[in-house]
């Protein structure tokens, strides 16, 4: 930082240094001189026209220092070139250095862009008329209108203080101009002095300690310590930063020098975190925000290095990343962030709205992505598609909760990432033709029609997400998506008090979308020990904010797909009381079937043993054993079917206990996180199916999507004989379309007997290792992965009847691609 003071005491008439460091961040950088006349940045003729710089290489992540101490003089002359949009007569230009002509005319378009995309993405524009009259002389809002507080007793997540720049942002996109429905601010005076006002207040309120940036609340930066800080780093880091970034961009030219001065300050402290040794919050999506503030002040400063170095960041980050809990994209086209949670929701969306908005900044320039870059984005935007469901009824596309671990703690009304998927689908089409990308426009084109149903652009089939633990079933009328977890990949999280209950997440939650409404804004009612889909010892886990996150206990978590239909397994010990154990095998069919057993259940606790079938919006009418009619609540008692909002199950043993829930839950959003919207009733319906002999393996189909009568039909129509379901093995045969599906739980392997065969005699299919398989009769194509991600190679023997044996020798993915699926064509 201290290069950087040492570059803004040339701007204004007195300087000191905040606080030092020997992390230093270079503001100016100077390119070779061309043999032609060089173009020249400069500061108006008040300010000092000349610097001292030499042609700088990119560092190395610790190299600032000792390449600010071997700088060796060159003298530049200046002319006067605005680089903004703004009045040429801005009284804080940027700083002088010499910059090719190429580079400076790469530098104008980004700039333009850049202040496009802000402008546009800016919201609320009906509000300032009321923001001016409540300002008061200070530059201060009144504290009924934003929160305040700061350091300790601030709230750590989403700080309400932020709103003060957020409104600044506004303001000042409609004072630039180009922000639709703010014509009448267009280079207001009213409206130009307020923003001074309000970005003067804070900026000198500003903290002046170091480490109130990312250490809030302890010795080095205790609470009570003076100036606007939060104890949440994201706030001193990202938040207010980007905010901060993108006003001075729009309002450059009516910056006062000791306002550029506060912008240059307050964005720079926050990228030079690159250069201040591990800072672990520094990856995946946290990465692009930094670097994206670091371009914004590269723009302001007219700084051809760091803009360079910034977009070198980027490209460096948007790649696949192999490492298992690494953050980022993954070659599954999932993406991780926090260290093995699935996170396309949230962290991912807001890592690729970062990509497109800076690879469309950037596109036709120096600074645009890679081939590898460009390859791993469209990776990750192929993935996302499968996780977005559209809510038919209020017609808005959403990200399955699953994608969001701790999100779920916030109402749609709060417009965090349970509000809408808030990825702007032109841009990903902008992008996608930039780029030749027909992925990209596929994915365009396919989200952008209306569906009556879930099923966000008739997406039909089945994709495994094996780096994060993850299966989606889509088929016609429904998204079916399934979390687990295992030791490769966490539960949840519990961060900033949001999600204190949520440890049961990922024991195999089955989320079913039918209409999409099913599961909005149901958590702060919903029974979080009746999560859909998982088999649960009820009530013996403590659930709260300290032991919310957990990695898995068992390796042997993941699925096989040949990418029409797939088998999950998740073999689960409860990793913080370990009490409980079960193995759990999910079969997604042909024709809009699914089937699951439950096997080798042990429990050391007292309480009862649940596999939840389904907890959401209760929806009409409720069917048991094909009669209409309200079922005593939680009475358990032996039941062949159930149906429900388009969702019909039947159970193998006619003896299955099912227990079905029906009435009206209150519950405070406050209780499981930072919202601050009052507690809500839910109407909610639940089905669960009691183990009361935990010895006794349990299996039962789904009928997702489906009505009453299609259901009656269906289901007498379908056949699906288990073939095995105990410890070694689960397996079942899918009659109708001759598949076998089994997985096979033991680290030997093991033999299935008694496989049904198109010609005389059985078959039977031989695994040398634990495995999953899936093996079509007819077309004799045999598809296998290894869910534990531990072996390299499988043998498989099969027997066809009178055929005799065919055996298939796979050699098995390994690194980030291990857990995928190999197939082969028995010959």
């Amino acid at each position: 930082m201290a290069v950087l003071f040492a570059l803004l005491c040339l701007i204004t008439a007195a300087c000191s240094l905040p606080y030092p460091t020997n992390n230093t961040l270079l503001l100016t950088s100077v390119s070779s001189t061309p043999s032609s006349s060089p173009v020249v940045l400069s500061t108006p003729s008040t300010l000092l026209t000349s610097t001292s710089l030499s042609t700088i290489t990119l560092p190395s992540p610790t190299s600032y220092s000792s390449r600010i101490e071997s700088i060796s003089s060159i003298e530049t002359t200046s002319v006067f070139v605005n680089v903004s949009s703004s009045s040429p007569t801005s009284t804080a230009a940027p700083s002088t250095s010499t910059v090719d002509p190429v580079t400076l005319g790469d530098m104008q378009t980004v700039l333009q862009r850049r202040l496009s995309f802000i402008t546009v993405s800016s919201t609320n524009v009906s509000n300032i008329s009321a923001w001016l009259s409540s300002l008061d002389s200070a530059g201060k809002w009144p504290d009924s209108e934003v929160d305040y507080s700061t350091g300790c007793d601030a709230q750590r997540a989403n700080w309400p203080a932020g709103n003060h720049w957020i409104r600044i942002l506004t303001m000042s996109a409609a004072w630039h101009g180009g922000l639709q429905g703010a014509e009448q601010w267009v280079k207001s005076e009213p409206l130009s002095n307020a923003i001074s006002l309000a970005m003067s207040w804070w900026f000198d309120r500003d903290f002046t300690t170091p480490g109130c940036l990312d250490q809030g609340g302890t010795s080095s930066c205790p609470c009570g310590t003076p100036g606007l800080w939060n104890t949440n780093w994201f706030s001193n880091v990202i938040l207010v930063p980007r905010l901060v970034g993108e006003s001075c961009l729009l309002y450059n030219a009516s910056l006062s020098a000791q306002q550029f001065n506060s912008c240059a300050t307050m964005t720079a402290r926050s990228y030079d975190t690159f250069y201040e040794g591990n800072k672990s919050y520094l990856s995946g999506a946290n990465i692009l925000d930094v670097a994206k503030i670091g371009i914004d002040l590269s723009l302001l400063t007219t700084n051809a290095t760091l803009i360079t170095e910034a977009y070198g960041r980027i490209h460096a980050e948007v790649v696949i990343e192999p490492g298992i809990m690494v953050d980022g994209i993954k070659p599954d086209g999932s993406f991780g962030q926090h260290g093995g949670l699935l996170y396309n929701g949230n962290y991912g969306k807001d890592y690729s709205n970062d990509v497109l908005e800076l690879e469309i900044d950037a596109g036709g320039t120096q600074f645009a992505a890679s081939t590898a870059s460009q390859d791993a984005f469209t990776t990750l935007i192929d993935g996302d598609q499968w996780m977005i469901y559209r809510n038919v009824l209020t017609n808005v596309l959403h990200w399955d909760f699953s994608s969001l671990p701790r999100f779920i703690s916030f109402p749609v009304i709060d417009a965090q990432a349970t509000g809408s998927l808030n990825l702007n689908l032109s841009e990903i089409q902008e992008l996608g033709e930039l780029w030749n990308s027909s992925t990209m426009s596929d994915v365009y084109n396919s989200l952008v029609k209306p569906t009556k149903t879930a099923n966000a652009g008739y997406l039909n089939g089945n994709r495994n997400f094996y780096d994060n633990d993850y299966m989606v079933q889509r088929g016609d009328g429904y998204v079916s998506t399934l979390k687990m977890y295992s030791t490769r990949t966490k539960n949840t999280e519990c961060t900033n008090s949001q999600n204190p209950l949520g440890f049961h997440l990922a024991d195999g939650t089955l989320y079913n979308y039918v209409q999409g409404n099913e599961y909005e804004d149901i958590a702060a009612a919903w029974d979080w020990n009746l999560i859909p889909g998982i088999t649960v010892d009820y009530g013996a886990t403590p659930l709260n904010c300290n032991n919310a996150e957990w990695t898995g206990l068992e390796a042997f978590v993941g699925g096989v797909s040949d990418g029409k239909v797939g088998a999950a397994a998740m073999k689960y010990t409860n990793p913080y009381t370990k009490t409980l154990s079960w193995q759990k095998a999910w079969f997604f069919l042909d024709d809009n079937v699914q089937h699951v057993i439950v096997s080798n259940i042990t429990s050391t606790s007292n309480a009862s043993v649940y596999s939840v079938l389904d907890q959401r919006r209760h929806a009409g009418d409720i069917y048991v054993n094909g009669h209409r009619g309200t079922p005593k609540s939680n009475a358990s008692e032996p039941t062949s079917s159930l149906w429900h909002g388009n969702m019909g199950y039947t159970f193998d043993a006619p003896s299955t206990c099912v227990s079905v829930s029906v009435g009206e839950h209150t519950g405070a959003w406050s209780a499981i996180g930072t919202s601050t919207q009052p507690p809500t009733t839910v109407d909610l319906f639940a089905a669960w199916i009691e183990h009361k002999d935990l010895r006794a393996p349990v299996s039962y189909s789904v009928f997702p999507g489906t009505d009453f009568k299609t259901f009656q039909q269906k289901s007498k129509q379908r056949t699906i004989r288990t073939l095995q379901n105990d410890g070694r093995i689960s397996a079942i045969y899918d009659v109708d379309n001759e598949k076998v599906y089994a997985i096979f739980w033991d680290v030997s392997g093991g033999t299935l007997h008694s496989v049904p065969s198109i010609l005389q005699g059985p078959a039977t299919i031989t695994a040398s290792g634990n495995s999953a398989v899936i093996l079509d009769l007819k077309s004799r194509q045999l598809s296998v992965s290894d869910p534990s991600q531990t072996l390299t190679t499988l043998e498989v023997d099969v027997t066809f009847g009178v055929l005799g044996r065919k055996k298939a020798a796979f050699i098995l993915p390994t690194g980030g691609a291990a857990g995928s699926t190999v197939t082969k064509k028995l010959t």
